[in-house]
């Protein structure tokens, strides 16, 4: 839902079950779990064995 003017600096709420979060404060928080599922993505894509030719991708 919207913030409402009355919010600030807040950037909208969160919801569920009657229990409100500012998404301002957990947007650092998401961020720094996307970039972790960023990161180990990358990494899981240099250990993996390619489907195309069955080995790794070679190492930067």
């Amino acid at each position: 839902m919207p913030a409402s003017k009355l919010t600030g600096a807040t950037k909208g709420v969160l919801v569920k079950g009657g229990l409100p979060v500012t998404l301002e404060v957990i947007e650092e928080t998401l961020q720094d779990f996307m970039d972790a599922m960023s990161s180990l993505e990358t990494d899981m894509s240099r250990r993996w064995p390619s489907p195309e030719t069955g080995s790794r991708v070679p190492t930067e």
